[in-house]
Parts: structure tokens; C-alpha cells; sequence
């Protein structure tokens, strides 16, 4: 199947908040019925070492986010690029950009089909960035291939707004194939300690990049102080920059 990177409706400007909300929405729910917050929910549980802290990386308005947090019951923070104040769900929502920003820090990172927006180089960037803040990354996200484009077809585009039925579609055919994600997490983690395992789901409906960093200290409170002057230090960067205009 061949790679078509087409931008999506929800990337481009001037989409009301109003089809937004809804859009989100509905994406939170089809990631509960396809199984890939549980299965987010389950890997952290199973973490042998203790998570204090989660960091969901591309996090949107953090409705995923939120019922991770409800489930495990521990601290929880997102980074997006472009959040959603007005129609964010009630969890603390940093904007960066995870390529390149400092991130808060975390025991351990996820996020959910990120990854087939960015472009190689860029996925390599996100990766390495991660590790600098955290000490495992998740990275969940879509499959390019005819079966779950067929699927998602068939059994979720009637049923979700019109939006993320467009959407869906496009992000499948933009996806990365397993052999191209390891190729690139492999890339990512060249010269480094770091390993990672990659789990294919069946009728292909996810790919998981499960990376544990090398040298990636645990969460504690030194941290904490750390994230909260990095997240001033943006605040305060974004407030100089409204400032200017």
C-alpha cells in the first residue's frame, strides 16, 4: 500500500471549536473501542518500576489523557503543539513542541497516533527528545495497510462525525508499515543504550513502539521543580511573544 501523506482536516486552521469538541470526542471514544487505551492503561500497570507521573505527548484536549489518569490513579500531564483551552478536558496542558521543546518530565511517556503525522526525520526527533524527559516512551498509533483501512471503513467511519470519517482514512494511508517504524525507532536510538520492542495487533488495528531509555533516571522531586521551570519558562516565553504582536 503506498504512502500518501495528505494533511488532514483537524491540522488545518480556522476548524471551529464547536466541530473540534466534537471531532475529539468521538476520537476518545473510538481509541475505548478498539481497545488502545486499554491497552495504554494495561502496559503502564504492568511497569516494573513505580509510576508517579504520566506524560501523553500530542495529547489534543486530553480526553485520553484523563481516563489514563482516572484509571491508574496517578499524576498526569500533556504537551501539544496546538492545545484547546476553551474545550480541554480538566488536566494540565502544556504547549511545545515535542520535537524540540523541553517536556515535562515523567516515568513514562505515550502517545496516541502521532507518530504518522510527523515525517522520518521529524518521528527520529520526537523519540530522541522524549527520552530526554522521560524514561520509557509508549508510542501507540495506526497501521498502513488495505485491512484496517477497510475496516475503519466498514464498522467506524458511519458511526463517528464526518470529520474524523475523512480523517481516519487519510491518517491510515499516511501511516508507517511495522518494518518502516522499527527501521526508524532503530535510527532514533543508534548510539544509545536505549531498546525497544514493537507489537503488531490483529487485522493490523495498531502498531505499538514500546521504548525503555538507557541512563533515564526515575521521577522524583528534583523533577518536578525541573517541569514546573520549564513550563514557566514557556509561559513566559509565549507571554513576551503576545507582547510583541
Amino acid at each position: 500500500m503506498i504512502q500518501k501523506n495528505e494533511t488532514e482536516i483537524l491540522e488545518q486552521n480556522g476548524v471551529p471549536d464547536e466541530l473540534v469538541e466534537r471531532a475529539y470526542r468521538d476520537l476518545a471514544r473510538i481509541h475505548h473501542w478498539l481497545g488502545d487505551t486499554k491497552w495504554i492503561v494495561r502496559a503502564i500497570r504492568q511497569d516494573p518500576l513505580p509510576v508517579h507521573r504520566i506524560l501523553d505527548v500530542g495529547c489534543a484536549t486530553g480526553l485520553v489523557l484523563k481516563e489514563v489518569g482516572r484509571r491508574l490513579g496517578v499524576e498526569v500531564v500533556g504537551a501539544d503543539i496546538n492545545p484547546h483551552p476553551c474545550i480541554a478536558a480538566p488536566v494540565p496542558i502544556l504547549q511545545a513542541d515535542a520535537l524540540r521543546d523541553p517536556l515535562p518530565c515523567a516515568d513514562v511517556a505515550f502517545s496516541m497516533h502521532l507518530g504518522h503525522h510527523l515525517r522520518e526525520s521529524d518521528l527520529v526527533y520526537l523519540i530522541r527528545n522524549v527520552g530526554r524527559f522521560c524514561r520509557r516512551f509508549i508510542l501507540l498509533d495506526l497501521v498502513r495497510h488495505p485491512l484496517p483501512l477497510a475496516l475503519f471503513r466498514l464498522f467506524v467511519a458511519p458511526f463517528v462525525c464526518p470529520i474524523d470519517a475523512e480523517d481516519g482514512q487519510r491518517s491510515i494511508r499516511r501511516s508507517y508499515t511495522p518494518m518502516e517504524l522499527r527501521r526508524i525507532t532503530a535510527s532514533a536510538l543508534e548510539g544509545t543504550d536505549g531498546s525497544f520492542r514493537l507489537s503488531v495487533a490483529p487485522f493490523y488495528v495498531r502498531q505499538v513502539i514500546d521504548i525503555s531509555y538507557a541512563n533515564a533516571g526515575q521521577y522524583s522531586g528534583t523533577k518536578v521543580s525541573r517541569a514546573k521551570d520549564t513550563s514557566e519558562a514557556l509561559r513566559q516565553e509565549r507571554d513576551s511573544a503576545e507582547a510583541l504582536r
